[in-house]
């Protein structure tokens, strides 16, 4: 199964939602590593447009060595204006806020299943919610 992944309000996030910086949201590492062992994973994200160079640019300041071995084998996705036209497959989604255009294609499809919305900036701990319920659902490849 294919898993793209979002990062701003899901890898970054903040611990108060009244915070100015944001930060790597609260089992980050973990998420990761278990969606990199179950999952074929994507970025799907404005900071990647056929290239992950620039997402892992972007995410520098708030990764350890360690991690940022790890978001380097996460695959490039492109698109050029919605981040649907990226989705093929067996899927899901990870997404704070997809735009209406988004959902409405997701919804005609009967794929709003596939979106898991996560949203770091207002649930710091969003990632490791999402985490257990992956792991309960036993969703992976």
């Amino acid at each position: 199964m294919l898993l793209f992944i979002d990062v701003d309000a899901v890898l970054l996030g903040k611990k108060n939602p009244s915070d100015i910086h944001q930060t790597l949201a609260s089992g980050c590492e973990d998420f990761i590593d278990y969606a990199l062992n179950n999952f074929e994973c994507y970025w799907l994200t404005s900071h990647c447009r056929g290239s992950t160079e620039p997402v892992l640019n972007y995410l520098q300041p708030y990764t350890t060595p360690s991690l940022r071995s790890k978001l380097e084998q996460i695959n490039a996705t492109n698109y050029k204006t919605f981040k649907t036209e990226a989705l093929h497959g067996d899927f899901l989604w990870i997404d704070d806020s997809p735009t209406a255009y988004e959902i409405d294609y997701l919804d005609k499809r009967d794929w709003l299943n596939r979106w898991l919305q996560v949203n770091t900036r207002q649930d710091f701990h969003g990632l490791e919610k999402l985490l257990l319920f992956l792991k309960s659902e036993k969703r992976s490849v």
